[in-house]
């Protein structure tokens, strides 16, 4: 639990970054400082985003995971309309609307993979904080296993469908080696051996697709076959938790879910503020995270609480990377945890209190991780 929260905040941003595909190919829009910090993040702002274990079957939307009963019982708990009354003194502000979907869109599938990956990861981000325009980026991510806890960890195959500025086409690096995907013009670039490698190509003047790997031993023919089996997708996948609430001036941007099943499935939501300067790294700007799982890694033991009817518990970091962090872990039952983590842009326990109190969880759409 050493890292300071720019390590811990952008479990879209920073982990994309460390998976091949340089900015000036598919994320050329993207700041520099998104390529530049690109250590993962085990936990925390996580890159301040959402986790969240539930039980597939519902059919509702939404269950507010602070009010009243456990979503794995019911489709809907008592009060669970987001409308739960504010226990702090933080001032409202709505989340800013248009910033997270209620559904993921598919946009682009692999109609081949290599024989023994599951799709485990689905990922939307937004906008990148400091960007000068919303580009949405897309990616979804294929490994050998399931993984229940940190989905980013161990190696992987991952499609990337990024939105692209106009007359991107015209201006991508070309440098590495041509290849034909569909009659589209496209690279392949051997970073290191086999095991980190992609493609990239244009599906169209403002959509740019890559196919990589990262730790995966994958040949390049088996890379090129994934790539030309790439056919839209005009399917939608459930977000399955909701921010209700954030502090003034701060933006829901990224959600990924992943998990070993419908029944347990793990979401991250990541939110941030810019500040006065307009800058994430410099002023006031601050950042978040909210985690609904079947664990926790924030620190042990801290001020005992009730948030929303449940207990809760507010651990304090000493290290100095954690001073500035503020940790809200609830229990919501049924074996679920919510952890709310935050810095910055003057937030205060109230506030994470009330990002906490006004979280919407579904179980409902997450049929896709069973195997």
């Amino acid at each position: 639990m050493s890292r300071d929260i720019e390590d811990l905040i952008r479990s879209a941003q920073e982990h994309q970054a460390d998976r091949a595909v340089p900015p000036d190919r598919i994320r050329s829009a993207l700041p520099r400082r998104a390529v530049v910090v690109r250590r993962r993040q085990r936990y925390g702002l996580l890159g301040a985003t959402v986790a969240a274990v539930a039980v597939a079957g519902a059919v509702t939307v939404p269950v507010l995971a602070l009010r009243g009963g456990d979503p794995a019982s019911s489709t809907t708990a008592p009060g669970a309309a987001g409308t739960a009354a504010p226990s702090t003194g933080a001032t409202a502000a709505p989340v800013p609307a248009g910033t997270l979907p209620r559904d993921i869109a598919l946009r682009y599938r692999p109609t081949w993979v290599p024989a023994g990956l599951i799709e485990g990861i689905r990922q939307h981000v937004a906008v990148e904080p400091g960007a000068a325009r919303a580009e949405p980026w897309l990616v979804r991510v294929w490994k050998k296993q399931a993984v229940a806890g940190d989905p980013w960890d161990g190696p992987e195959m991952s499609l990337n469908v990024r939105t692209v500025a106009p007359g991107y086409g015209a201006n991508r690096d070309t440098s590495g080696e041509a290849v034909d995907i569909n009659g589209a013009e496209g690279e392949y670039v051997n970073a290191k051996g086999d095991t980190k490698a992609y493609v990239t190509w244009l599906a169209d003047e403002r959509t740019a697709l890559s196919v990589s790997v990262n730790g995966l031993a994958l040949s390049k023919a088996d890379l090129l076959r994934t790539a030309r089996s790439v056919r839209p997708d005009t399917g939608l996948s459930a977000v399955p938790v909701r921010l209700g609430w954030l502090p003034t001036g701060w933006t829901a941007n990224s959600v990924a879910v992943s998990g070993t099943g419908a029944a347990a499935w793990r979401a991250q939501v990541s939110a941030f503020s810019l500040g006065s300067t307009g800058k994430p790294k410099e002023g006031a700007g601050g950042q978040l995270s909210v985690t609904v799982g079947s664990s926790t890694e924030a620190p042990s033991g801290g001020e005992q609480l009730t948030v929303g009817g449940h207990p809760a518990r507010h651990p304090v970091r000493t290290d100095e990377p954690g001073q500035g962090l503020i940790y809200l872990v609830v229990d919501l039952g049924g074996g679920r945890v919510m952890t709310v983590v935050g810095q910055g842009a003057g937030l205060t326990l109230d506030d994470v209190r009330k990002v906490a109190e006004r979280t919407e969880v579904s179980p409902a759409g997450q049929s896709w991780l069973d195997r």
